[in-house]
């Protein structure tokens, strides 16, 4: 299990710096005080959270800091501030996030740039363990969890229909003219698979990483994706969600990449890990029936989408067991992903011919 906290540095140091700087950035407050900083249990595996529980003019209130990780094991470049900035889009286009604080470009106040946000009241799926094992998602009835994500599709959809054009985000990744316009998202990860990952991946990764940069569609929609698209990534609340969270993998993309890694992702923490996919969930084929219902879009290229994801859910994985000192030769749960990737690549090869 790969835990959430982070060295981050004196935790009692960045609280008094905390302390502050929040009556600046919250309209009317005279004083804050805040209590010890937590981190989350949950989730939170790339990022640095914070938790803060404080008290404004002496009435209680709740807050989360969002920092720049010392040493980020997958990505490069972190772009805290085109996080926050797309979260003020979506939020503006009706998408559910969670109500922003701001955000501070000065890395001389913690060590890093970051930004706060009011905390959002709800229940996260786990991620360790899967909620799948046993959570407050399997405790919901099949009709529960069907809604469920039928509201997830929703919000899904939402995002999709975002005109970026009306925004200025140069940071946001895309790929150039006269690429594919998946080629950003595939020269990331084959540059995380480096030397070091690539001899530790399974070789049908490798197989399947070098049949994606082969085939990369030239042609599809070209939309804001939201990148680490799944249901753990979202607060809910009564089955809706509440917030949306972690657009530290946004991109302009084709928005099968999102949709095929909210499908995946929960696939691979359940029946890839040798648990039934719980009842009430959509398959694949229902799944984006779903969503071309909800947005119009095309699904042609649905089936290379998710030999993408299964190959970089794969290489993902390789590097955080490296980065936590796991033995190459481990079994069990970190050999799962690269077993899904057989299948797909024999599926795709098949519809290919």
């Amino acid at each position: 299990m790969i835990v959430a906290r982070k060295e981050i540095g004196d935790l009692e140091s960045i609280r008094q710096k905390l302390e502050n700087w929040l009556p600046e950035k919250l309209p009317g407050a005279a004083q804050v005080h805040l209590n010890e900083l937590t981190f989350p249990e949950e989730s939170g595996e790339s990022s640095v959270t914070l938790l803060l529980n404080a008290k404004v003019d002496g009435q209680p209130m709740r807050f989360v800091c969002r920092m720049k990780p010392l040493n980020n094991p997958l990505f490069a470049d972190y772009d805290l501030m085109l996080q926050y900035r797309l979260m003020e889009i979506a939020g503006a286009n009706g998408v559910p996030v969670p109500e922003l604080v701001a955000y501070e470009p000065d890395t001389t106040l913690v060590g890093c740039d970051f930004y706060v946000m009011h905390f959002t009241d709800g229940l996260i799926p786990s991620d360790n363990p899967p909620y799948a094992f046993g959570s407050w998602v399997t405790e919901l009835s099949a009709q529960q969890r069907s809604q469920m994500w039928r509201n997830g599709l929703e919000v899904l959809a939402q995002i999709h229909s975002i005109d970026m054009s009306a925004y200025d985000t140069p940071s946001l990744p895309r790929s150039v003219d006269g690429q594919s316009i998946l080629q950003h998202e595939i020269d990331k990860f084959a540059a995380i698979a480096d030397d070091n990952v690539a001899t530790s991946l399974a070789p049908i990764v490798l197989e399947g990483l070098e049949c994606v940069k082969a085939n990369a569609p030239e042609s599809g929609s070209v939309r804001l994706c939201w990148g680490d698209a799944r249901v753990g990534n979202v607060i809910w609340k009564d089955l809706q969600p509440a917030a949306v969270i972690d657009w530290e993998m946004a991109s302009l993309c084709d928005p099968l990449m999102d949709l095929s890694w909210w499908y995946w992702v929960d696939y691979a923490n359940s029946v890839g890990l040798g648990v039934k996919r719980l009842s009430g969930l959509p398959d694949r084929p229902e799944l984006y029936q779903q969503w071309q219902a909800l947005t119009g879009l095309s699904t042609e290229n649905s089936l290379y989408y998710d030999l993408f994801n299964v190959v970089r859910f794969a290489i993902i994985l390789e590097k955080k067991f490296l980065e936590v000192g796991l033995a190459a030769d481990m079994g069990g749960e970190k050999s799962y992903a690269s077993a899904l990737v057989a299948p797909l690549l024999d599926e795709y090869r098949l519809q290919s011919q």
